[in-house]
C-alpha cells in the first residue's frame, strides 16, 4: 500500500449518490476521492472510518490494514446498504 495515500474515501452517506456524482466528475481516479495518509491514520486510529479492502481473499489473507474488512470490488454494491448503516466514512483500498 502506498503510505502517502489511501485509494478512495467514500462517505457512507454518499454511496447512494456516487454514480450520479461520478458521471459529472472525473470518475474513480478523481483526487477529490483521495485522502492523505496522515489524515487516514488519525481517522483510523480514532475509529472514525470503516476500512474496506477490495482486493481478492488471497491478498487480504496475505496482509491487510488491521481492522479492515474484506469485500471484493465486484461485491461492494451488494454490501452498500450495510455499509451505509455504519454512518461513518468508508475508506477502500486495493494495494
Amino acid at each position: 500500500m502506498n503510505p502517502r495515500r489511501v485509494l478512495l474515501v467514500l462517505s457512507a452517506m454518499l454511496l447512494a449518490a456516487l454514480p450520479a456524482a461520478l458521471a459529472q466528475e472525473d470518475g474513480l481516479t478523481s483526487p477529490k476521492l483521495r485522502i492523505e495518509w496522515s489524515e487516514f491514520k488519525k481517522l483510523h486510529d480514532a475509529g472514525k472510518v470503516e476500512v474496506v479492502d477490495v482486493r481478492g481473499e488471497e491478498a487480504f489473507i496475505a496482509g491487510h490494514i488491521p481492522g479492515s474488512r474484506s469485500i471484493h470490488v465486484d461485491q461492494v454494491g451488494k454490501h452498500a446498504d450495510s455499509l451505509k448503516k455504519l454512518k461513518k466514512p468508508i475508506v477502500t483500498y486495493c494495494s
